[in-house]
């Protein structure tokens, strides 16, 4: 998989961040360009992948192996995927809930305000 050539402001593995710009964990790379060969790099998981968007993040990871342990995450740990999408699914629906809520709220708020402004006029 060929590596995408934008830099980024970013040059540290202890700046990449924990969710990428789609929601995503970045995982681990290894560059296949000339110019950077089997170079590591943090990106999203997107990348590249028929049918999803990529966000564009790209980090180079410039520390040593050792660091690199703790944070990598395998593109085929599909656990984790379900996981993080299982979360991310369970905050919509959350933010929905309380939405319709808010609707449902000043629906009735309004209905209330009608109804009175109705009986007012009637009994005038």
């Amino acid at each position: 998989m060929p590596s995408n050539s934008r830099s980024s402001s970013r040059s540290r593995a202890s700046s990449v961040p924990q969710w990428c710009g789609c929601g995503c964990r970045p995982v681990l790379r290894w560059s296949t360009t000339e110019a950077n060969p089997n170079k590591p790099f943090f990106g999203c998981p997107n990348y590249n992948v028929n049918g999803k968007r990529w966000c564009g993040l790209f980090v180079w990871a410039d520390i040593g192996e050792e660091d690199l342990r703790g944070r990598v995450m395998s593109t085929v740990d599909g656990d984790q995927v379900r996981v993080d999408l299982a979360w991310r699914i369970g905050k919509i629906e959350a933010e929905v809930r309380t939405q319709k809520m808010y609707i449902l709220g000043l629906a009735l708020f309004v209905v209330f305000v009608v109804g009175f402004m109705l009986v007012v006029k009637t009994s005038r």
